[in-house]
């Protein structure tokens, strides 16, 4: 099922913040639309040089392929397992803040 689509007044893609909540504004253009998002710079993985490889490579492998779903499984199979190795989910209680619930394998 396609996204709706959405109206954005170039006033919300200034998000301010510094340090922790600081956050990318991205923009992907394909065929007729533009997709903006934002992106956390604290996400795991964000700015790995090994990832970065990775994913450019295997963008340039999906030119001229038509279909959505095939380039995201090219791309997701080339950039998994290129990261910092696991990821850590935290609680977010006010008993317990940042006690690590379970770790997920990137790799």
């Amino acid at each position: 099922m396609p996204a709706s689509w959405q109206r954005i007044n170039p006033i919300q893609l200034q998000i301010p913040g510094k340090g922790k909540f600081a956050v990318m504004v991205m923009a992907t253009a394909a065929k007729k639309h533009v997709t903006v998002f934002s992106r956390s710079r604290m996400a795991p993985g964000a700015g790995d040089p090994g990832v970065k490889a990775a994913f450019t490579s295997a963008a340039h492998k999906t030119l001229g392929v038509e279909s959505r779903h095939e380039r995201n499984e090219v791309i997701r199979s080339a950039v998994r397992g290129k990261g910092p190795g696991k990821r850590l989910i935290r609680s977010r209680s006010k008993v317990h803040p940042g006690k690590v619930i379970r770790e997920i394998s990137t790799k």
